[in-house]
């Protein structure tokens, strides 16, 4: 068989292609690791609502029985009270507290691999989020107002795991969750917004979980600053502040000062959904003068 001469160079040529593929395939080290970063300086949108909520006002949240009485119970003096005047706010609230967050990238000095963020609020302490894959500790090690955070990246979201916490509040109105609750936060970027939704787990305190999301924007021009709390005499009370169960005589002001049933203030898991509203409409409404 009689083989054309430019037929052989084609068949040389096509060779030295294939065998030099698996070379031209593999990645380059000059080209980044793409990944998603969160770090930066942040300012809250503040009308998506920090959590001031009124005396009693419990709408919205998944009480139970039990976290209905310990809110009930709640007295709004204590907070004179000198050892928690400066108590920091509690993880899971501080992303609704206002005053802009920083979030801060720890790398590995040598692989430069990611192994942990640092949540900084104003009014907290520095929070870290580990990345390295570690895991939580036992349920008798210590609580603490941040608790112990580990986080992953689950394509573009930033998936954090929160146990550990100290009880504390979900709105600073006596609405609480335990010492056994656990927290998941989604963190996701789109654009130059920041939005952190909330998931609060909670046998002791809540029927369902507590879901809630804010966003906050990318602030170039922001310099988080440091909160410097001091501790002052607030007129404050011997003992400590608080009312027996079922004898909070202040329950019923925000309904009657807004002019609002009170049952839909009262929480529960029946408030969270939305065809709740044709019920409220039905409910009769409180006045000052209401007995």
């Amino acid at each position: 068989m009689q083989v054309n001469r430019a037929q052989v160079g084609f068949g040389c040529l096509l060779l030295v292609t294939l065998l030099s593929a698996p070379a031209l395939a593999q990645p380059s080290f000059d080209t980044p690791y793409q990944t998603i970063d969160f770090s930066g300086e942040w300012s809250e949108l503040a009308y998506e609502g920090a959590f001031q909520y009124d005396l009693g006002d419990y709408s919205g949240v998944p009480l139970n029985a039990a976290g209905r009485m310990r809110a009930d119970s709640h007295d709004h003096t204590e907070w004179n009270l000198p050892e928690i005047q400066c108590r920091p706010h509690p993880g899971v609230f501080n992303w609704f507290y206002g005053g802009g967050v920083r979030l801060v990238k720890q790398n590995d000095p040598v692989s430069r691999e990611l192994t942990a963020y640092h949540v900084q609020f104003l009014r907290a302490l520095d929070r870290p989020i580990y990345m390295d894959g570690r895991p939580h500790p036992p349920e008798w090690a210590p609580h603490t107002w941040a608790g112990f955070s580990t986080g992953k990246i689950v394509g573009k979201t930033l998936v954090i795991t929160t146990t550990h916490l100290k009880e504390s509040y979900i709105r600073p109105n006596g609405t609480m969750f335990s010492e056994k609750s656990k927290v998941t936060e989604h963190l996701v970027i789109n654009g130059d917004l920041l939005t952190i939704t909330t998931y609060l787990d909670d046998p002791v305190y809540l029927s369902e979980p507590f879901i809630v999301s804010v966003s906050y924007r990318r602030n170039l021009q922001q310099e988080l600053p440091y909160f410097p709390c001091t501790v002052s005499v607030e007129n404050t009370f011997p003992g400590v502040p608080h009312f027996y169960p079922w004898k909070n005589p202040f329950l019923r002001e925000t309904a009657e000062e807004r002019n609002l049933p009170l049952e839909p203030l009262r929480g529960g898991a029946e408030t969270i959904y939305p065809e709740y509203r044709q019920k409220v409409k039905d409910m009769p409404r409180l006045t000052p003068s209401s007995n």
